[in-house]
């Protein structure tokens, strides 16, 4: 056993020097290629990402014919008919306005007054809504609700308020007259918030 204190002998000291200069050759070996690792590493990690993204876009762009197809029948059924044609908003508020009007008219209804409320933007799609008073019968009522909520564009009538024109108690319409109401009505429809893109 070799102690401290004590010389080495020459074959300790070869020994020594052949190890110590392999931990020097191993230590400066490891020091020149662990960048050249540790780069290699690194692209190979961003080789392997970037396949992976190529290969999830091969597979969704395969997808593109079978969409395409079920986007052309979606198209075919025309789903724009249930929505105001125009997408500007004050136009499509007066579009609005001429198919209620006509719809209150053409039943024997009269309109005294209409507004256009505030357009709200929901997702894609703009609420356009009216405000009006009108003047019907009851039976008249039925037909101008009955014509605003079955025609395209879809529109929904939101609130509705009737009143009796004549509320005194006692009041008896004439034999054969039916008397009328006085309607406050909110009617919506939707409509694109932008042109369709094609």
């Amino acid at each position: 056993m070799v102690t401290l204190t004590q010389p080495l002998t020459p074959q300790h000291s070869r020994a020594l020097a052949l190890l110590l200069l392999f931990v020097a050759v191993f230590l400066g070996l490891a020091l020149l290629l662990s960048p050249f690792l540790l780069l290699h590493r690194h692209y190979n990690v961003a080789i392997d990402s970037a396949q992976d993204r190529l290969d999830r876009y091969r597979r969704i762009a395969a997808q593109a014919p079978e969409l395409q197809k079920t986007l052309d029948v979606l198209r075919a059924k025309q789903g724009r008919r249930f929505f105001l044609k125009n997408t500007a908003a004050n136009l499509a508020g007066a579009e609005l306005q001429e198919i209620v009007r006509a719809a209150v008219e053409n039943n024997g209804g009269r309109i005294t007054t209409v507004q256009i409320t505030t357009p709200r933007d929901d997702g894609r799609f703009r609420l356009i809504g009216l405000n009006l008073q009108l003047f019907a019968t009851t039976a008249n009522l039925q037909k101008i609700l009955y014509a605003i909520e079955t025609q395209q564009p879809y529109m929904v009538v939101d609130n509705l308020t009737v009143r009796p024109l004549n509320a005194f108690r006692g009041f008896r319409p004439a034999p054969g007259a039916e008397p009328e109401v006085s309607v406050l009505i909110d009617v919506t429809a939707f409509a694109y918030a932008e042109a369709e893109k094609k």
